[in-house]
């Protein structure tokens, strides 16, 4: 009786000790000293002093990231994600996390060193951008091959940074597509590897390199606001991991993103879901789209056309997957990544009490308000404070009208100094500082000049606070 039982068991085994010794057969199939050499050339180890600061707090620390060389002048790539600022932070709090590199070296396997400056952080991705400061030194990049067909069950490796102590620095590590994902994008899902990996570059069983290690973005789990990330997402918070392919790198690497630069498209519309009960409600013939709810003044939106009420239902001839507020970012994201100055043809769904229409309407998109995190500052330091110039986040959450308010944003203290101990606080709109009124931070610049030529025994600060304003005196000690 016993026999089958055993029978069925021994199977079970077998099957698993197959498929456990899979990734030990296939590993081997890859040369790995011969794609250490190739790594070698390209690969660089980079050092980091970095600026955190969060309101009345600033802290320094130091990163070290695995770079790679992607052009010839120097140009270098690295997991950015600890550089990104304001994640979850709505503008109008006042509050900006900003993470600004204050050093950087970078350090070729073959022992040449190099400082290097900070250019910016691919928004989507969390890939950073570094430029070495190489003077007339020609480096060798990668080379990544293009049209890669991804099947589930290719095999991958990559070689990632060790501590470091440990000498080499560097070890292989391999994994494989484990499906093919199509939304809510295209993206080949690897296991095998982790999120401490992240920006290695990934070669095929033809020691190719084909892309890097990123992480799927969720997109119910987005910032709206422009200076935001989308976050990764995956079960039980593990990140899922896959490849960042070779012809998006190659887009962001001939136009890098710059600390600074806005490079996003802006419609310039609110927005709302267009649920399966309102497909039902309205007898719409549609799986998704995007209500307008709201259109800005002078903005895309409105120069082409839109009204509020309107269903847009296609983008460049493409419907609309949009049928939960969760899917909203999948829209926001193809209006930022598609940039200023594209156009995009919109059908659009218009409804009167007597018919609905369909209306085909081209829109130019322009680039999207500076976030919080991108207005230039100005520190005061004798009072030890900093503003920022105000952005349209700031006027959007206090109902004010740019046309007509002034102002600049508290974006800084230090505790315990004059100005945090005088009554300022994070997110107060400066209007006046003294008699002279404030519109940006030139001015503010200007002024505090002055005054601290002047060194009165206190200054006066008119600020706007949660929809009042306020006078507060901060106390001087020059």
């Amino acid at each position: 009786m016993n026999k089958p039982l055993i029978s069925v068991v021994t199977v079970w085994l077998t099957i698993t000790i197959i498929l456990f010794s899979m990734p030990v057969v296939q590993s081997q199939e890859f040369d790995f000293e011969l794609l250490e050499q190739k790594v070698q050339s390209f690969a660089v180890i980079i050092n980091m002093k970095l600026e955190v600061s969060f309101g009345i707090h600033t802290a320094e620390q130091s990163e070290r990231y695995l770079g790679t060389i992607v052009n010839r002048d120097g140009m270098v790539i690295f997991n950015g994600t600890s550089l990104t600022s304001n994640a979850g932070l709505p503008a109008f709090s006042g509050f900006t996390v900003k993470t600004n590199p204050t050093y950087i070296e970078v350090s070729t396997l073959d022992g040449k060193t190099y400082e290097a400056e900070y250019i910016g952080v691919e928004r989507f991705t969390g890939i950073g951008f570094i430029q070495i400061k190489g003077g007339s030194d020609q480096f060798t990049p990668v080379e990544f091959k293009g049209d890669q067909e991804f099947r589930t069950g290719d095999w991958l490796s990559l070689f990632m940074l060790l501590p470091e102590f440990i000498n080499p620095p560097l070890a292989a590590d391999v994994g494989m597509i484990s499906t093919l994902i199509e939304s809510p994008e295209h993206f080949p899902l690897t296991v095998g590897f982790n999120s401490l990996q992240t920006t290695a570059v990934l070669f095929n069983g033809d020691l190719q390199p084909v892309g890097v290690l990123g992480a799927l973005m969720d997109p119910s789990m987005a910032n709206t606001d422009p200076s935001g990330l989308l976050e990764s997402f995956g079960q039980f918070g593990i990140p899922l991991l896959g490849v960042i392919t070779a012809e998006r790198l190659q887009r962001m690497i001939a136009d890098p993103p710059r600390q600074g630069v806005v490079d996003r498209g802006w419609l310039g519309i609110s927005l709302q879901a267009l649920t399966r009960d309102m497909v039902e409600y309205w007898g719409l013939d549609l799986s998704g789209g995007i209500i307008v709810n709201e259109i800005m003044s002078e903005s895309p939106a409105e120069k082409a056309g839109l009204a509020v009420g309107d269903i847009i239902s296609q983008i460049n001839g493409q419907q609309i997957e949009v049928d939960k507020e969760e899917k909203l970012p999948v829209f926001q994201r193809l209006m930022a990544e598609l940039g200023p100055g594209a156009a995009v043809e919109l059908t659009v769904i218009r409804r009167s009490e007597t018919r609905i229409d369909t209306l085909s309407l081209l829109a130019t998109l322009e680039a999207a308000p500076m976030a919080a995190a991108d207005a230039d500052e100005y520190e005061c330091k004798s009072l030890e404070f900093n503003v920022r110039n105000m952005v349209f986040a700031d006027y959007m959450a206090n109902n004010l009208e740019a046309e007509t308010f002034n102002g600049v944003v508290v974006s800084k203290l230090k505790m315990g100094g004059p100005a945090n101990v005088g009554g300022l606080r994070i997110g107060d709109i400066i209007q006046r500082i003294g008699d002279s009124e404030i519109s940006s931070v030139e001015e503010a610049e200007l002024i505090m000049t002055e005054i601290e030529t002047a060194q009165p025994a206190e200054v006066i600060f008119f600020i706007w606070r949660q929809n009042q304003t306020l006078f507060v005196n901060v106390k001087t000690n020059w």
